[in-house]
């Protein structure tokens, strides 16, 4: 049943998290990279879309596991550690942006600036981090799932025992697994 929802739910996913950057990139141009305010606006609309962002990328992270997908583990470790280290070097340039803007606020919105720098700058490195603990999380699955399959060499959902009796020569009935059942012979 899972393998069946693997193809619509990677493309969902893929829509949602690659729709939402791509909202960024339209309503941000014309690029103008050497203008602080416009630096300063995608910073804000980028800040609009860490939660988009997170949930995409925990979603791939859980259909991977579901269907047992270790190419999609990791990609989606390589994507998300990417998206990590680019959120936390937008917050080093927004952190640099901001403060040089800050000069042309006017005293009594100083306050209100500093608050909404902090809160902005947080959510950036917050969404930085957590994308590399989802990339740490895709590595280890699929590593574990690589042992799993070298040490059983069969697909994953073939290594579950399942209750069937067999009698042997001189004991009681065993239990097999179904790779144990496919060996033995028939008589």
């Amino acid at each position: 049943m899972s393998r069946r929802l693997r193809l619509p739910g990677y493309i969902v996913v893929a829509y949602m998290t690659v729709g939402s950057l791509i909202d960024i990139l339209v309503s941000a141009q014309p690029a103008l990279i050497h203008d602080i305010r416009w630096r300063l606006g995608v910073s804000t609309l980028l800040t609009g879309a860490t939660g988009t962002e997170l949930l995409g990328a925990l979603l791939f992270l859980g259909l991977a596991i579901a269907t047992s997908d270790v190419v999609a583990m990791w990609v989606g470790f390589v994507l998300s550690a990417l998206l990590g280290c680019l959120y936390l070097g937008a917050g080093g340039v927004f952190v640099f942006d901001a403060l040089q803007m800050r000069g042309q606020v006017k005293p009594e919105m100083l306050s209100r600036y500093n608050a909404s720098l902090v809160w902005t700058l947080v959510r950036i490195l917050f969404t930085g981090a957590v994308l590399l603990t989802i990339a740490g999380a895709c590595m280890r699955a699929a590593r574990a799932l690589a042992r799993v399959l070298d040490r059983t060499g069969t697909d994953p959902a073939s290594t579950l025992v399942v209750g069937i009796p067999a009698t042997t020569g001189a004991g009681g009935p065993t239990t097999r697994t179904s790779g144990e059942r496919a060996k033995a012979p028939t008589a």
